[in-house]
């Protein structure tokens, strides 16, 4: 029978194996490839969520299905392979065939949840979508036959249906579900992709196995038509659509390559990377579950193990109360890019290098500060938020890289190992080398900045589902990252003070060899002491007094005194001296050691700020009184579960940054005054000057930088608030003992003069102007007071804290039992 005589009658038809492979490998490929977008997508809102949406759905309806129903067509043999024949396609309908699935799955992604909890309802709901795109996409291109009419059996019209749909929801419910659990590695996402291939495959075939073809007329353009094009036209086109998906694939695979190579790059540098906590407390990640970061430098240069890299050290203590003044740094910011843009190659370390031959050690920590503060800035504008709200910094520095090493390093660790007895000898302390160290940029966001981060590409995971990546991308063990993460998620939600009211606490030193003290803190907050509330309200004269006949007495001692109930005089008096001895019991077993007994108390009440200041409200206050005491230097570090030893200099310096404090405010003048020179030899645009001010005879009769000089000090935050008027300036701070080389005294020596190129000397003089009461309520009857206006006036500087105050009496009395001795010694 020719083929004339074949119209209005049944077609028989066969497959081509080859074909049918081809059209399941090329959905493969269009699903896997839509898994990958939607695995990078982290919110319903924004652009770049968009883009990855439409993205997903154009790969999804356009490859993973319509191509592969065309591609699986070519298996399909009609009669004995005569060409006129074979299945031709209406334009219309082929056109209405691709745009149909990818409305439908663009609906049906946008309903999968992109949180950590995935909505069962929604997951039907999408997944059922998924399956109506794949049966719709597939019955609109069979009704677009040119040249056939098809029958469908009803029995395998619901079974096609029922793969379909039952199959995307189940691929979809556990890849959506793995993505947020941060379970969903390469390998899961490829057999959830092939397990969608099977819905649409599979959909598909058992569809066409219940189809009769009936001719209905015979080649309308020859060789079959797709829109005017011929059928291998159609294949071309097809075949260049699954190309572009295998390159889309290939490009994703090379990029999440790339971070988790930079990422172990980084693990061997100096990095800043930013820990923001949303109000749930979930981490801010990248879709490749790492933090954004910023290299700072490739490592610091230490020139001896006493000058360790670490919470002490005059460098990071200064990064560290940077982070608490972004808007004064970010105005010196043109000026720091300029000067490391011309510097920078020369400050290059490499391990090989003699410490005569490298910088020296105040110019490089003049060119860390800048390292950091620039990090900070690409650090903000790859996070696209502020450098005012990129955060503050963590006291935590991680040592990173120590899980891989090549065999040089394993040689020098071990040969570093060998030695650490003789170091302990020496008096030097032996540390834990790692290849590079991390530095963290906390913050806790409302839920405004989360969605807005979430919309401009960033996730957010609870700690324990993201640690294993960022573990693995530090090269460092689960085990050290998790208390870490989870001890600056508890800091980050607001700064813990002591309630007002009457404290009694513990001042324990630990002296360290050759590097002052440790001092006993808390687990959990580290600056603050081991300490018990007394009362809630303030202390009243009779109550200081009973404190004051306990000054300088041991705790047993005091004790003892306290259970003398022939000492007080009355009821109350004995009430307030059981809640002192309940407040030192009940902080001698938390401590939990001997050397407490053997504490003597500081009589004097020392103000240390409250709950209520944190928020801007003085009215209320916390008093301080503590036992101080120093202890053997072999007192172990970790003294139980809630207390540890931590170095010393680190939390006088937290005393000083905390938020509304007014010592921010006079750092923020002291970093300005540190590179102000740098600033004066740039022009405007952050360039350096033609113009050598290093020999002008007197720079401050220049017009230009006299009028910049005013515009900058009026710029700066000013002095004030009610601790001015009880914060007193102590002839010396154990700070600047305990830091000779901290910002300023690096500045004024002559390499830092010549690294910045001048001098600037700046004092600010505080002004406090108030009115003197009448005559009548002077109880000095002096004339002279009655002037109606006075005047005080106060140097810029920071007053001690009540941790800089115990710390001065703790050692001052130490050194006062040790005078004699040496003198009986020397006679």
């Amino acid at each position: 029978m020719d083929a004339g005589q074949r119209i209005s009658h049944v077609v028989d038809h066969s497959y081509k194996a080859g074909w049918i492979v081809l059209a399941y490998l090329i959905s493969v490929t269009g699903c896997w490839t839509t898994l990958e977008l939607l695995h990078r997508r982290t919110s319903a809102r924004g652009y770049y969520n968009w883009y990855l949406l439409l993205a997903a759905a154009i790969v999804m309806g356009g490859v993973g299905i319509w191509c592969m129903h065309f591609i699986g067509n070519l298996a399909i043999v009609m009669d004995v392979g005569q060409s006129d024949l074979q299945i031709q396609y209406s334009a219309g309908y082929t056109v209405g065939s691709f745009l149909l699935p990818i409305s439908v799955l663009a609906l049906a992604f946008y309903l999968f949840s992109t949180s950590d909890s995935v909505s069962v309802l929604g997951t039907i709901i999408g997944g059922f979508l998924t399956g109506v795109a794949v049966c719709g996409m597939h019955y609109m291109s069979q009704i677009g036959l040119a040249n056939y009419a098809i029958s469908y059996s009803i029995a395998y019209v619901f079974g096609s249906a029922i793969i379909a749909i039952f199959t995307s929801i189940v691929a979809l419910g556990i890849f959506f579900y793995m993505t947020a659990t941060w379970t969903d590695s390469w390998w899961k996402r490829g057999l959830c992709a092939s397990l969608m291939a099977v819905s649409v495959s599979g959909m598909h075939w058992v569809s066409t196995a219940g189809c009769t073809y009936r001719l209905t007329r015979l080649e309308l353009t020859g060789n079959g038509a797709l829109g005017g094009l011929s059928r291998q036209a159609t294949t071309i086109v097809i075949i260049c659509l699954s190309a572009g998906c295998c390159i889309s694939l290939v490009a994703l695979a090379l990029l999440g390559q790339r971070s988790r190579k930079l990422s172990a790059d980084r693990a061997q540098q100096v990095v800043l990377a930013c820990a923001f906590y949303d109000m749930d407390g979930k981490l801010m990640v990248t879709p490749e579950g790492l933090l954004p970061s910023r290299k700072i430098t490739d490592s610091y240069a230490e020139r001896s193990f006493d000058k360790v890299f670490n919470v002490n050290h005059p460098v990071f203590c200064w990064i560290f109360r940077a982070s608490r003044c972004w808007p004064s740094v970010s105005d010196l910011l043109p000026t720091l890019r300029t000067h490391l843009l011309s510097n920078g190659p020369s400050f290059s370390f490499s391990d090989n290098q003699s410490s005569g031959a490298a910088a020296n050690d105040d110019q490089f920590s003049i060119m860390f500060k800048e390292l950091f503060c620039v990090a900070a800035s690409d650090l903000s504008a790859l996070v696209q938020v502020p450098l005012e709200s990129i955060g503050v910094l963590s006291g935590n520095i991680m040592q990173t890289g120590t899980l891989k090493r090549s065999t040089k390093w394993k040689q020098l660790q071990n040969a570093t190992k060998s030695n650490e007895l003789e170091k302990a000898e020496r008096g030097q302390s032996c540390t834990v080398i790692g290849r590079g160290q991390l530095l963290f940029l906390v913050r806790r966001l409302n839920r405004y900045e989360s969605t807005h981060l979430q919309a401009v590409g960033h996730r957010f995971a609870s700690v324990p589902n993201v640690v294993d990546f960022l573990a693995q991308s530090m090269e460092i063990t689960r085990e050290e990252l998790l208390p870490r993460l989870e001890n600056m998620r508890d800091n980050s939600e607001k700064e813990h003070f002591l309630e007002p009211g009457v404290h009694l606490a513990c001042f324990a030193l630990r002296p360290v060899f050759q590097n002052g003290f440790d001092i006993l803190v808390r687990r959990d907050f580290s600056y603050l002491l081991p300490s018990i509330q007394i009362s809630s309200s303030k202390l009243e004269h009779w109550q200081t007094q009973i404190i004051q006949q306990m000054n300088n007495w041991s705790a047993s001692t005091c004790c003892e005194w306290l259970q003398d109930r022939s000492v007080f005089v009355n009821r109350q008096e004995l009430e307030f001296a059981c809640q002192i001895f309940d407040a030192i019991t009940s902080l001698a077993t938390k401590i939990n050691r001997s050397f407490f007994q053997d504490a003597r108390l500081v009589a004097r009440p020392l103000r240390a700020p409250a709950a209520s200041f944190s928020d801007g409200n003085a009215e209320q206050e916390a008093l301080v009184i503590a036992f101080r005491i120093i202890t053997d230097a072999y007192q172990e570090s970790s003294l139980n579960d809630n207390f540890e030893f931590a170095p010393s200099k680190f939390f006088l310096i937290q005393h000083h940054t905390y938020h509304n404090c007014l010592d921010n405010d006079i750092f923020a003048r002291r970093i300005h005054r540190e590179f102000a020179a740098l600033a004066e030899d740039c022009d405007d645009y952050g360039f350096a000057s033609r113009v050598n001010t290093r020999h002008t005879t007197n720079r401050y009769q220049n017009p230009c930088l006299d009028s910049r000089r005013r515009t900058y000090r009026s710029s700066l935050p000013a002095r004030g608030g009610r601790w001015s008027a009880w914060r007193r300036s102590m002839g010396r701070r154990p700070l600047d003992d305990a830091a000779p080389n901290n910002s300023e005294k690096n500045f004024s020596s002559p390499c830092a003069k010549h690294i910045l190129g001048g001098i600037h000397v700046s004092n600010k003089v505080q002004i406090d102007v108030k009115e003197i009461g009448s005559l009548e309520d002077n109880s000095t009857g002096l004339e002279l007071l009655n002037m109606g206006s006075s005047t005080e006036a106060s140097v810029d500087v920071e007053a001690p804290s009540f941790a800089d105050e115990l710390m001065i009496i703790t050692t001052d009395e130490r050194r006062r039992q040790r005078s004699p001795q040496r003198s009986g010694l020397h006679g």
